[in-house]
């Protein structure tokens, strides 16, 4: 087969590598993507005003990512004052990009070298808007914490994660995406590049913490998810991670769920779930109600 018959054979992926102050996860994320079997159409790595040395980092592992993969485009973008959120570096990403499909690598998390080949598989249906792998949990040294998130997915013990696969994206809303958001880090995740993507990023910026879980709801409205059930991403937990706390969560989570009761037919069980959803981040953060 010749190089050309083997580039039509893959779908056009673009790579988004937001960072703020991840020099030392750096190496590890680009190399990660580099590795991948896949053919990569091109990487973006965003840098938002970083002040630990990240563009210096970044400077040397494209270069090397790009010995690796020469018919890889390389876009390098420096923001001179940082945008506070990185939902905004995810637009300014997908703005930037021009492949058919979007993974948005965060930079201080690592992949196996078949994610891609395994996460593009949910794509041979024209239907999938989103396609996504499971996650495990490696500490701030690379090691393992834990080998997967399904048990804290699926609190009620439906098994719905047992198995890999594709089905609507409203019915993955209605059974068990109301409840919580159940895709735990976008590293995990390939979009499909339609305008709804760039439409609902800009959509889901309003919010503070629950905006990647705005962000899945509003693609699956309109498309299939595909779910592989292979730990194939590596989500670095460690005292800098992003995730914020407090009264703020709680008052985000309680707005997805009033938007999902009020768009969708909710069955009584899953109505019972989400209260109980709710109760337990409540107690979480100490909030008597």
């Amino acid at each position: 087969m010749s190089s050309e018959e083997i580039k039509k054979e893959y779908k056009k992926v673009s790579v988004i590598v937001p960072n703020y102050n991840y020099a030392k996860y750096l190496k590890w994320r680009i190399l990660s993507i580099a590795q991948q079997t896949y053919l990569i159409y091109e990487l973006i790595v965003l840098d938002d005003a970083s002040t630990d040395g990240s563009k210096t980092v970044i400077k040397k592992m494209v270069a090397e990512a790009g010995r690796m993969k020469p018919e890889m485009k390389i876009k390098l973008i420096w923001n001179k004052k940082n945008s506070g959120k990185a939902i905004s570096q995810w637009i300014k990403g997908v703005e930037a990009a021009s492949g058919d499909y979007i993974w948005i690598a965060e930079a201080d998390d690592i992949s196996r070298k078949d994610f891609l080949v395994e996460v593009m598989k949910g794509f041979e249906n024209p239907d999938v808007v989103l396609s996504y792998a499971e996650s495990a949990i490696i500490n701030k040294y690379g090691i393992l914490l834990m080998p997967n998130f399904r048990r804290s997915r699926d609190k009620e013990g439906t098994g719905h994660f047992a198995k890999s696969y594709i089905r609507s994206g409203q019915d993955e809303i209605k059974e068990i995406m109301a409840i919580r958001c159940t895709i735990p880090n976008v590293s995990a995740v390939v979009f499909k590049n339609t305008p709804n993507l760039l439409r609902s990023l800009k959509q889901a910026e309003k919010f503070e913490q629950v905006g990647d879980w705005y962000l899945y709801a509003k693609l699956l409205e309109k498309g299939k998810i595909f779910y592989n059930r292979k730990a194939l991403n590596f989500f670095r937990l460690h005292k800098e991670s992003a995730t914020k706390r407090g009264e703020v969560h709680v008052k985000e989570v309680a707005m997805m769920h009033e938007y999902f009761k009020n768009k969708y037919d909710l069955d009584k069980t899953v109505l019972g779930w989400m209260g109980m959803e709710m109760k337990r981040i409540k107690a979480k953060y100490g909030i008597i109600e």
